[in-house]
């Protein structure tokens, strides 16, 4: 008996070890750009609460909304269709992917589960949920149009005010979403001492503050510039200043950051 405690306590460890790794490492952290643990942000959520459990679920919802068919095709035509589709439904995804990625991240950086953090969170769920089939109406247009795909029953706009109520719509749900993740950041920011923020920390917050809201003043852009020009295609392709916007950001704060003595 003496020698086969120490044995089941050998066997046991390891197996314990194991285990709590495993659980540490599920499909959540291979999804789609699922960000991997930052070289100068302490992660405060180790665990996954049932806000983003329902989160996760809400978001595997909302993807299988724009599923490319809802059945399987009964002739040639029918897949073709299919495939056709398959490129708004690309960016579709990946624009869905892109609000996972931010919520996954706000709340592996801050841990925070309070009331205002849940309110946040269901209203941003709710503009997800309703920007889907707008994002797919889009998207099929714009491949459409761009590639001269031949889709049946593929979208289309009849007149100068309908073009403007899907820049409406497109813009103001996109700067709902970005603004309620930057009203979260800016949550976060003011509870910087509550939360243990250093100097890299914080930098890195209101980063990704300021670049959700570069998101929103862009829309808004987008929202003036339908309302006040005749044209159909300047409210869209001034979305192209992102970019370089977002680049400014990131090297503004970059630069901070390497002045700090945690970068250094």
């Amino acid at each position: 008996m003496q020698v086969a405690c120490p044995q089941n306590k050998l066997r046991q460890g390891p197996l314990v070890n194991k285990n709590s790794k495993s659980s540490q490492k599920g499909l959540r952290d291979h999804l789609p750009l699922a960000p991997r643990r930052e070289e100068h942000f302490r992660w405060r959520g180790t665990e996954v609460s049932r806000v983003e459990g329902f989160t996760d679920a809400v978001f595997a919802f909302a993807v299988t909304l724009l599923v490319v068919a809802l059945e399987v095709p009964h002739t040639f035509k029918g897949l073709m269709d299919v495939v056709r589709g398959f490129p708004a439904f690309v960016v579709c995804f990946v624009l869905l992917m892109a609000f996972w990625n931010a919520h996954y991240r706000y709340h592996r950086r801050y841990g925070l589960e309070g009331t205002f953090t849940r309110v946040m969170t269901m209203a941003i769920l709710v503009l997800v949920l309703f920007s889907v089939y707008p994002l797919k109406f889009l998207f099929t247009l714009l491949t459409v149009q761009i590639f001269g795909l031949d889709l049946r029953d593929a979208p289309h706009l009849d007149g100068r005010d309908q073009v403007t109520t899907l820049y409406l719509i497109y813009g103001l749900g996109l700067a709902g979403v970005y603004g309620l993740y930057a009203v979260l950041y800016g949550y976060a920011l003011a509870k910087r001492e509550q939360l243990g923020l250093d100097a890299a920390e914080t930098i890195l917050t209101r980063s990704s503050l300021a670049a959700y809201l570069i998101y929103v003043g862009v829309c808004l852009l987008s929202i003036t510039l339908a309302l006040l020009t005749t044209s159909n295609w300047i409210p869209g392709v001034i979305y192209c200043v992102l970019g370089p916007l977002q680049a400014f950001n990131g090297w503004w704060f970059g630069k901070q950051l390497s002045a700090t003595p945690r970068a250094a």
